[in-house]
């Protein structure tokens, strides 16, 4: 049995990173997400890096090494200054969470923010970091999910 050519001419992992990214694989709309930065290796989106933008260049008719002249503007500068790692700032800002306490919490305490669950490479030690930080004991907030969850589903 032959195995089926990607979709779109992209390979799986480019058309992955498309989607994750809201952008349709359309040649038009791809070069323009290239040209204003919505596409930017090692930057937006997640795990989209050098390979992947070759690739995504050489199916859209660029040259390889096109990079966008500036990264958008409607990016918040990841260099906050709130107590938290680089890592969990991008994490907060790829998942859609504001990086004050009482959206954290919210997110923690709801389940938004799960270690190897959601969002991607959200793991123990950036779970641990958050928890830390909005002021929740990890092994508490687990019991209390538990608690919710046995009330939900009786």
């Amino acid at each position: 049995m032959k195995p089926k050519p990607p979709p779109k001419g992209l390979s799986t992992r480019a058309n992955r990173c498309l989607s994750t990214s809201g952008i349709l694989a359309e040649k038009e709309v791809v070069l323009h997400a290239l040209k204003t930065g919505a596409l930017y290796p090692y930057f937006r989106p997640a795990l989209y890096g050098k390979k992947t933008h070759q690739e995504v260049c050489r199916w859209a008719g660029l040259d390889e090494s096109f990079v966008s002249p500036t990264i958008p503007k409607n990016t918040t500068p990841l260099a906050i200054d709130n107590g938290l790692s680089y890592r969990a700032n991008r994490l907060l800002l790829r998942a859609g969470i504001q990086a004050d306490k009482p959206a954290v919490l919210r997110a923690l305490q709801t389940g938004v923010l799960r270690p190897g669950i959601c969002p991607v490479n959200y793991g123990k030690q950036t779970h641990a970091e958050l928890c830390r930080w909005a002021g929740v004991d990890e092994h508490d907030l687990a019991r209390c999910r538990n608690k919710l969850n046995a009330r939900e589903n009786p």
